[in-house]
């Protein structure tokens, strides 16, 4: 069972990466057409920006999911490198219980916030601004399914050793 859950939040991160890089491409391409319609034909795209904003929002939530999947968020251990190994997988595992605190309340503010703007349209390109802010709980799904699975795992030998500043790009 942890196994599966945990290949299963493996799996939505591998597709979350294959999805932020689609959306970040199209992104690009956007704001390429804008400066080009911009300088080169002197009247710009009303809807190039508001694509770029749109792609861009969904892009950082998500990546931010996956940095809880990926553990490449910045984190300080300088104390826990020096803690026995029990502290380490402890304090581990509360931080886990945390994020996962953190992921319930933005997936729930989030939809909150959805609920508020239904019927909203966007200025330019006219899709329903809902779309936009479904991106808040979806986030928060995935960092739940991400910290759940960590909290679940059992602790890596690499995970809580004293010499993880040298080894890890994430940690100071």
């Amino acid at each position: 069972m942890i196994k599966a859950f945990d290949n299963f939040s493996k799996f939505l991160g591998i597709a979350t990466g294959v999805v932020v890089v689609c959306m970040i491409s199209a992104a690009m391409v956007s704001l390429n057409i804008q400066v080009f319609t911009r300088y080169v034909l002197g009247q710009s795209a009303s809807w190039s920006e508001e694509l770029a904003i749109f792609l861009f929002t969904w892009s950082i939530l998500l990546v931010g999911s996956l940095g809880v999947r990926e553990k490449f968020h910045v984190s300080l251990t300088f104390i826990l490198d020096f803690s026995p190994r029990k502290i380490r997988i402890l304090f581990e595992k509360l931080l886990h219980v945390l994020t996962l605190v953190f992921g319930l309340v933005f997936a729930f503010s989030g939809y909150s916030y959805v609920e508020r703007t239904l019927g909203q349209i966007s200025a330019a390109v006219q899709y329903p601004i809902e779309w936009l802010h479904i991106a808040a709980p979806v986030s928060g799904i995935l960092i739940c399914i991400h910290a759940f699975a960590h909290l679940i795992s059992n602790p890596k030998e690499e995970d809580c050793r004293s010499d993880s500043t040298e080894s890890s790009g994430g940690k100071i």
